[in-house]
């Protein structure tokens, strides 16, 4: 089982490192655009891009470190609809996760082991504390990709590492995509909107956070 995910995480990563060529190749193809580009000419820009880059971009470039809170915020100028923004968002974010996922279960061994041989062996999680991790990491302003890997350094599993990530990134991103789109659109319903929703996701974070300490736990 653990040799198919190496291998699966393997062809992701070399799948992800194709692709960034394509997709600079891809904006470079517009020279007026990204010439003297001020923040008023972002929409248009990204309007022009093909829709497949911005996809494939979202998909990808996270796993590698871009932050993934500017998708969140862009991409409602590529996608005008609120709601198939808001699903194009969800569905990139969660191939995402799973991409993210196999690239740092395949390059965390390495890591790992150096680690141990400068005397700095990673906590494992058990079973009862994984699913505190993995939300309140998710939750935490800590870059995606660091998330990634501190989950995967501390031998999160797949399902739960995507059962319970995905509602809290999913919360926050929502939040951002609106955001983005109240930008975008100039609709200040958007904004109330997602800076609710972010809102309720800090206020119910903090809850949580209360209540393990309550309990002692370490998370």
């Amino acid at each position: 089982m653990h040799a198919a995910v190496l291998r699966q995480g393997r062809a992701a990563l070399a799948c992800a490192l194709w692709a960034l060529p394509v997709f600079a190749m891809a904006l470079d193809a517009d020279q007026s655009a990204l010439g003297g580009l001020s923040l008023a000419e972002l929409p248009d820009l990204l309007r022009r891009m093909p829709v497949w880059v911005f996809v494939l971009a979202f998909v990808l470039l996270p796993a590698l470190g871009f932050p993934i809170s500017l998708f969140y915020l862009t991409v409602s100028a590529v996608f005008t609809d609120p709601g198939l923004a808001l699903m194009v968002a969800l569905g990139c974010m969660s191939a995402n996760m799973a991409l993210s996922y196999l690239v740092a279960r395949t390059l965390s061994r390495p890591v790992d082991r150096l680690l141990h041989r400068r005397g700095y062996p990673v906590p494992q999680l058990t079973h009862g504390a994984e699913w505190r991790a993995i939300v309140l990491l998710r939750a935490s302003p800590l870059p995606w990709l660091m998330q990634s890997w501190l989950l995967a350094l501390g031998g999160a599993r797949f399902l739960p590492y995507m059962v319970f990530g995905l509602p809290v990134q999913a919360l926050v991103g929502a939040g951002l995509v609106l955001v983005g789109g109240s930008l975008f659109q100039g609709n200040v319903l958007w904004l109330l909107v997602g800076v609710s929703a972010i809102l309720l996701g800090q206020a119910a974070l903090a809850g949580l956070r209360r209540r393990l300490r309550g309990r002692g736990s370490a998370y």
